[in-house]
């Protein structure tokens, strides 16, 4: 049997991971954790103008969820803010 792997492009993981969260984005379902834990453990193939389009877009959402889905929003929102203050704190030097 052939190996089965799939290597997918930076460009096309990124999109594919935008269009997930956006899909996930005031859901009551398994995706809102799913994503922010994918997001998360794949940080390094984002750069700022992702972590701010993805701040802009949670902001612009005017229901996240249930209470837990919100936790899970605010885990994104954190982590962001984190990778964003990081890379200005990188910059400066």
């Amino acid at each position: 049997m052939k190996n089965e792997n799939t290597v997918i492009a930076n460009s096309d993981f990124k999109s594919l991971m935008l269009a997930t969260f956006r899909y996930s984005l005031g859901r009551r379902t398994y995706m809102p954790s799913f994503i922010v834990d994918l997001i998360i453990k794949n940080a390094k193939r984002f750069h700022k103008l992702n972590w701010k389009q993805f701040l802009g877009e949670i902001n612009e959402v005017d229901d996240l969820g249930d209470s837990y889905d919100i936790q899970t929003w605010n885990t994104l929102i954190y982590f962001c803010e984190k990778k964003l203050k990081n890379k200005s704190e990188v910059n400066k030097n």
